[in-house]
């Protein structure tokens, strides 16, 4: 997945969570606080995988990692 595909190392926007959410269909917003939210990564069982604040310090790096590794891409076009 193209590095400008992922999320930055740390904190991210709600505009940053929703362009992944848009490429992968297994990548979601929960515990949605308006402020704050949780980004989630889940298997194709429905099972979660990872799961970050989008205020922690170090969300995007975790998350990209299992984005990278779990994510199921809806992109259509080639890389």
């Amino acid at each position: 997945m193209p590095e400008s595909h992922l999320l930055p190392p740390g904190p991210f926007t709600r505009q940053q969570a929703e362009a992944i959410i848009s490429r992968n269909h297994n990548v979601t917003i929960e515990d949605d606080q308006n402020t704050h939210f949780c980004l989630v990564v889940r298997d194709d069982d429905g099972c979660m995988v990872w799961r970050a604040w989008n205020f922690e310090p170090d969300a995007g790096e975790g998350l990209n990692h299992y984005i990278r590794r779990s994510g199921i891409c809806t992109d259509t076009f080639p890389r």
